[in-house]
């Protein structure tokens, strides 16, 4: 059985986290469906999170922002026009639009029309994910988020999730990148909770400090 320094005492505390915050559950249910017909909005929202605070300036600022200029907040919208125009780094706008495409391409692909379906089906394929790695932007934390906004079942190995593993009294320090989410899902099997579930109890009270 997997056993580092402090596990039970990380597993007791985040099972008492889920069984005393049943938003959290409700969280992560809804998490897949906040852009249900706004695909485009989402991969907004996944390239523009790197490295920003998400809440007061993401959410804040930069959706509602493309919200109004685009209108349109479909996949097929930001795969044909770069938002160039929206107050982002070096091509993060065109990081955006290939997001969109590929996922569009898979649709494409797949004889799917609905953008709903062909996130979830992409989301699910994993060729189609490993492709996405080409795009420039997209490391291993985005690709995970995209993922879950999708419909599939992950987490996002960002700054909260991996200070809420380091509240916990896990030596997260020692691990890499992949190392934190093979520990992750090892935690949700324990708990047990969905990946989604552990990645909103780290991010909404473990580690969120802001």
């Amino acid at each position: 059985m997997f056993r580092i320094d402090n596990w039970d005492t990380a597993l007791y505390k985040l099972r008492s986290t889920l069984a005393e915050k049943p938003e959290i559950r409700e969280r992560a249910i809804k998490l897949p469906k906040l852009y249900s017909n706004m695909r485009g909005l989402m991969v907004v929202d996944v390239v523009a999170s790197r490295q920003r605070r998400y809440e007061n300036y993401v959410v804040a600022k930069l959706l509602p922002q493309y919200t109004n200029q685009a209108k349109d907040l479909s996949l097929l919208t930001l795969a044909n026009n770069v938002p160039s125009w929206l107050p982002l780094k070096e091509r993060e706008a065109q990081t955006m639009s290939e997001v969109a495409t590929k996922i569009l391409d898979f649709g494409r692909a797949h004889k799917i029309s609905d953008e709903n379906e062909m996130s979830y089906e992409w989301a699910h394929d994993v060729d189609a994910v490993v492709d996405m790695r080409e795009v420039f932007g997209i490391g291993p934390a985005l690709l995970e988020y995209l993922r879950m906004l999708c419909g599939a079942d992950s987490l996002k190995v960002d700054v909260r999730v991996i200070d809420g593993l380091g509240e916990l009294g896990l030596p997260i320090h020692l691990l890499t990148a992949d190392g934190i989410l093979a520990l992750a899902i090892q935690l949700s099997r324990e708990i047990p909770c969905t990946l989604i579930e552990l990645d909103q109890s780290l991010w909404h009270v473990l580690g969120n400090k802001s």
